[in-house]
């Protein structure tokens, strides 16, 4: 017979309830939430690719989207279970407005963020502003921007990525057409 000593007993033991406690622990805690409901591919009608907006939004059941405009806005509001997550947002400024100005007015991010192209877009982790570039058709007088905000945190890559794609798609899109045949977006 072997005599095993009490410091290796107690090891035994305690390598044991730890064991049971992690099991325990694993089976009686609730499964993550999921996503039951097919992301969009588009925002509002702007076509995003899903692999850019599915990082925004959170799990649930159902999503919907509901578009508003006004003059120099248009918006867009994704819900998740009725509850509002993400919105964007579609806004005409002065030819001269900087990246910073129109952070300093958007919810979810400060002129103070993170840069990227080149100082046109600034983002964080609840939002992000980005210059939409009109090819050919932009006004002189004017300027596009792109906003984005959740009601939650994300990664900030995955907001940076996100305003980058969306801003290149409004630049393809019916907005930057708007901004310059009828001054608003």
């Amino acid at each position: 017979m072997h005599n095993i000593s009490g410091r290796g007993v107690r090891s035994v033991v305690a390598l044991l309830g730890a064991g049971l406690l992690v099991g325990l622990t694993t089976s009686c805690s609730s499964s993550s939430p999921t996503r039951e409901y097919a992301v969009p591919s588009d925002v509002c009608g702007t076509h995003v690719a899903r692999s850019l907006l599915e990082p925004l939004l959170p799990p649930g059941e159902k999503v919907s989207a509901q578009p508003t405009s006004s003059v120099g806005v248009e918006r867009c509001r994704m819900l998740v279970d009725g509850k509002v997550v993400l919105s964007t947002s579609i806004e005409k400024h002065d030819a001269n407005t900087s990246v910073g100005d129109v952070a300093s007015s958007a919810y979810g991010v400060e002129p103070t963020d993170t840069r990227a192209d080149g100082g046109r877009t600034i983002y964080s982790k609840t939002g992000a502003v980005s210059l939409v570039e009109c090819p050919g058709s932009a006004s002189a007088n004017s300027t596009l921007w792109a906003t984005v905000r959740t009601s939650h945190d994300v990664k900030a890559s995955s907001m940076r990525d996100f305003i980058k794609g969306y801003a290149t798609a409004l630049g393809k899109s019916d907005a930057c057409r708007a901004l310059s045949t009828h001054g608003h977006a």
